[in-house]
Parts: structure tokens; sequence; C-alpha cells
């Protein structure tokens, strides 16, 4: 009754939505590349232009998603958000449409929304999109043949096998909502009955955002060599990309050896993912969690390699969207040397989830074993008193 109720304001709120930006003027190519200069400037008034004149592509194409599980209503706020990334990202020298360029952006936007809201658990992109290409060709073979397609036809037309068909259909059946009440005296919900065990609480996950926040700021109190091993130990970092000076004084290096290995790693990754080193950026910096590290990174750093830039050709987006939904970035990055591997993830901030062995600390530091746990101790041993002190 309540997504009854959801569905029947949203309506209305669609076609409330539909007026006002049926009365938006179209832009002409002209002003489309000017707005899009402008944006590049940080032109707010031009971005706002600029997405409100392509706001009905959104809902056209939002059209080809449109299934049961999300509110339409929801698709199109979601495309809408792709298209603002799109319109910060656009290149009007590059001689192409902005909606050409757009169309990637709302698209992933839209299926990132499919994924995350479309049933009962999350369900990778690329997966989401071959449900609702699965739904619509069962709602076809329903529609216009009067039956319901085997598992065999539907695998044949979209040119997947059998066992993919079949996996989706199970995850698409027997879904229950927590929200489904189980009687209508009591009101009782399904999921007031049903013991959570394997989540954090949201106050346990705040006591580690805090213990972590504060270990970051007691570290600054370390020497640099104890601040290098708690972060290779533990992947204790602020995820911010270093220049290669602070990498060599962090490392207690030369610099040209610094870079000698960040080159042979960057050059290793890029030819056997046959990309760019700006492309290798992009998708690295994708990964890191920090919200400033991709600002950071570009604008900031100052020591990039030469012809490096933050711009990617509209015609890799796809090349490089398969790299990223396979995994292959990280994959090729964790099969280097393991100096390359961990200045390569220095340098782009992307450490947070390694957690490196003594062994490893010495290798890569030139210390034995022995000696990498006496710091580790000390560097413990010194943060906890720092702690002791701030709570008085």
């Amino acid at each position: 009754m309540a997504r009854h109720e959801e569905r029947e304001d949203s309506y209305d709120l669609l076609n409330q939505y539909l007026q006002e930006i049926a009365q938006i003027p179209r832009l002409t190519p002209e002003r489309e590349k000017e707005l899009g200069r402008r944006v590049q400037q940080n032109d707010k008034s031009a971005l706002e232009e600029l997405v409100k004149a392509n706001l009905r592509f959104v809902v056209s194409y939002a059209k080809r998603y449109r299934n049961a599980h999300v509110l339409f209503l929801d698709l199109i706020n979601e495309g809408n958000i792709g298209l603002i990334h799109a319109a910060k990202k656009y290149d009007p020298d590059k001689n192409v449409k902005f909606i050409t360029y757009a169309v990637w952006w709302i698209r992933q936007a839209i299926l990132h929304a499919l994924s995350e809201q479309g049933g009962a658990f999350r369900l990778p992109p690329k997966r989401a999109n071959l449900m609702y290409r699965l739904e619509k060709a069962i709602g076809t073979a329903i529609t216009e043949g009067s039956h319901i397609p085997t598992a065999e036809e539907l695998a044949k037309e979209l040119g997947v096998t059998v066992k993919e068909v079949q996996t989706l259909m199970h995850a698409n059946s027997d879904n229950f909502s927590l929200n489904a009440e189980l009687d209508e005296e009591s009101h009782t919900e399904l999921a007031d009955v049903i013991e959570q065990t394997t989540v954090p609480s949201a106050e346990d996950e705040m006591q580690v955002q805090s213990r972590r926040a504060e270990l970051l700021a007691h570290i600054s109190e370390l020497s640099p060599k104890e601040r290098l091993v708690l972060t290779l130990r533990h992947g204790v970092t602020d995820n911010l990309p270093r220049r290669i000076e602070e990498l060599a004084e962090f490392l207690n290096r030369e610099r040209d050896n610094v870079r000698s290995l960040l080159e042979a790693a960057i050059h290793s990754v890029c030819q056997t993912l046959s990309i760019t080193d700006s492309e290798l950026a992009q998708l690295l910096l994708y990964t890191n969690p920090n919200p400033k590290s991709w600002w950071h990174f570009w604008y900031e750093l100052g020591d990039l390699m030469p012809g490096m830039n933050e711009h990617i050709d509209s015609e890799r987006i796809s090349r490089l969207e398969g790299l990223k939904q396979q995994g292959l970035v990280q994959k090729t990055v964790e099969a280097l040397p393991l100096q390359e591997k961990t200045i390569l993830k220095l340098r782009y901030g992307v450490l947070q989830d390694d957690e490196l062995t003594l062994r490893d600390i010495g290798e890569l530091l030139n210390l034995s074993r022995e000696r990498v746990r006496q710091i580790e101790s000390r560097a413990e041993a010194k943060c906890r008193r720092s702690v002791r002190r701030a709570e008085r």
C-alpha cells in the first residue's frame, strides 16, 4: 500500500517536472561550445544552463531502463547526476557534441541506480544492465508470443550462457521486503523480528572512524621512519597523492631512484593494459576514497609527467569502464614487484587496503624484520601516550 502511494506521488511530481523542462529552450552548437568553455573556468551559471538544456534527453534515455524495481523519477534523478558530471568534464575543443559525450555518464549513473536499488541485494552495473535486458526480453516474448520464454531462448537472444540467465532469474525471484508487515493488527515488519549480526552497528563504525582520525592526528608527532612503518604496516593514510620529492623523503631514497621505479611501474601497467599514463591515473584515482585526491593530483602536485592531463577521449571511455568493472587495473598493479607496486600506490594515495608484512617493509627500507618490529612497537607506544595526554 505504501509503495503504491509512493508511485502515485512520483507520477504527480514527474508530470510537474516534465512540464517545467519542456519550457527550457534548446542550445545551438555554438552556444553549447561557449558554455562548455565557461564551465571549464568554473562558471556555475554556464554549468546550470548547459545541464538544464539537456534534461529532456535524460528523461528520454531513462525510459529505456524503466522497470518495476526503481521509480522512474529516481532513474531520471540519477541520470541528471551523470549529466552534471559530464558537463564538468566536457571539453568543447574535442569536436564532439556534448550529448554524445554525456550519454556514457548518464548511462553509468542509471545503471548504478539499478544495481543499488533494483533488488534485494546489489548487482554490479554490468549485471544490472543484463538483468534489465532479460526482463525486457521476457516482457516482449509474453506480449508478442503469448508464452513465457525458456532459459535457452533467452540466452540465445541475449547472447549469454544459459547458466547466466538462470542465475539472474533466480536472483530476481523470491525477494521479500524487510518493510513488509507480518500482520495488520500490530503492524510488525519483517525487519523487526530478524536479528542482524553481520553488519557492524553505526556506533561501531563511528568509533572505528573516530579512532582512525585520532590515529592520523597523532601519527604526525612521530619520526618520518616511524610514520612510514605504521603507514605500510596498517594502511593508515590520508589517501592524498604524493609528489616524487615527498616519496623520496618518505622512503629515505634518492629522488631519481623513486622516479625510476615509478616510471617503470607506470610503463609496465600501461603496456599490459594498452592505456596511457593519464588513463591509468584516472583509473587509480577512481579507487581513491579521499574526495580531494583527484583535484590534488591534477592541480596541486606540480610534478606530473609531460603530456599528462585529466581529459579522457570520449572514444576511450567504454574501454576504461570495461577495465574498471573487471578490476584489471588492481590485478595488474598487484603483479608488480614490491617496490614498484608500493611506490605507485603511495604516488596515487591508494595504499589504504594494504597491510604489508614486517618482511616486506624490511625489504623496502633495507632493514631487518626485527628492526622493523622495534620501530613499529615504538611508534604504537608513542601514539598511545599521545592519546592519553589528549584525554587528560
